[in-house]
């Protein structure tokens, strides 16, 4: 059994994310003693369930207080108004109290549903994030983050409520889909650019960044998560440094909602946002010719789908959610591992920035 932990220093609310393939072992290990405090509900979505929903039963099964399991349907629709009000009046339907536990058992849509839920029911339960995607593991599962969609943008809606541990089994990605893989390989190439350096270097060095590439998956995941451990521990709710983490994200969630929630990964379009993002990097800041096409190189290594927009993406732009005095927040580039944070007034320019990448 190989295992990584990293650290999230948050004082009282600090807490472990555990990384490696007997992640779900220490995870039941660490269920009987919760189940001997409260009652537990599991929840995933249904293609977690159909692949390791005997393993869910396991997980769930303590002799002496079962658990609750609630199964979703797969896909952004669920982080919606009725699914969480389905899902915190199973866990009233289950009798949970304040001292209950949830487990947010799947990827992103999981984690941050079942995560806001716990945010709210009686005004905060605990939870743990089990997080059964490359992108899960390396970006919601950590920091607290919770939310539903909005016609008019994703994730319009939500908390920070940290979780009580975050349980990585890297094991699990062998089932993941090609596209899956690549959209959390994006993440990890977000964070390299913006916090490590040597992370970079190591991306820059592999040829395939696929799942069949021979990445050191374990090393990667690792390097990601202590790297925005590092970041939440001394701006847990983005007043500063933990807006980094947003490269390419200003773009990427408007391209996501302009073209249908779920019509595009969410990584694609991180990808695709990063693109612009350095393009109009050496507008404003001035990054160096090299340092681009050495990033760019690095990011054409996640293929992406053909996509056209049209002026929607403007509007949805305008609603973005780190937006201050209606001028909309943009992540840029200055070098390989440092960033600057800029306001524009006219959010066209990123679009164009889309257009020249």
């Amino acid at each position: 059994m190989t295992m990584n932990v990293v650290h999230v220093e948050l004082g009282e609310r600090s807490y472990s994310i555990h990384i490696g393939d007997g992640a779900w072992d220490l995870l039941q290990e660490n269920l009987r003693e919760w189940n001997s405090a409260g009652k537990v509900m599991v929840v995933t979505d249904e293609r977690v369930h159909s692949i390791y929903g005997h393993r869910i039963e396991e997980l769930a099964g303590a002799p002496n207080s079962p658990a609750t399991v609630v199964v979703v349907p797969q896909g952004e629709k669920s982080k919606s108004f009725g699914r969480l009000e389905d899902l915190c009046r199973k866990m009233a339907g289950a009798g949970l109290d304040r001292g209950s536990l949830v487990v947010a058992l799947g990827g992103g849509v999981v984690g941050d549903l079942a995560g806001l839920a716990a945010s709210i029911y009686l005004r905060g339960v605990s939870v743990i994030q089990v997080p059964t995607t490359l992108l899960s593991m390396v970006d919601s599962s950590t920091g607290g983050k919770t939310g539903i969609n909005l016609p008019e943008g994703k994730n319009q809606v939500g908390t920070f409520h940290q979780p009580q541990g975050v349980y990585a089994n890297t094991d699990v990605l062998r089932t993941l889909e090609s596209r899956d893989w690549y959209s959390g390989m994006a993440e990890i190439v977000k964070i390299s650019l913006t916090l490590d350096p040597e992370l970079f270097a190591y991306l820059e060095k592999v040829n395939d960044l696929g799942p069949e590439g021979g990445v050191d998956i374990q090393l990667i995941v690792e390097a990601a998560c202590r790297r925005k451990a590092e970041v939440i521990s001394i701006d847990e709710k983005e007043a500063g440094p933990r807006l980094v983490l947003n490269f390419g994200h200003t773009l990427a969630h408007a391209l996501e909602s302009s073209l249908g929630l779920g019509e595009i990964r969410h990584g694609e379009a991180v990808a695709i946002g990063m693109r612009a993002a350095l393009s109009l990097s050496k507008q404003i800041c001035g990054l160096d010719e090299g340092q681009y096409r050495r990033a760019m190189a690095v990011i054409e290594k996640i293929p992406v789908p053909d996509i056209r927009y049209d002026q929607n993406l403007e509007q949805f732009l305008t609603r973005d959610k780190k937006r201050i005095g209606g001028r909309v927040r943009c992540i840029l580039l200055e070098d390989i591992g440092r960033c600057h944070v800029t306001s524009l007034d006219d959010p066209g320019e990123l679009v164009k920035a889309l257009a020249l990448s």
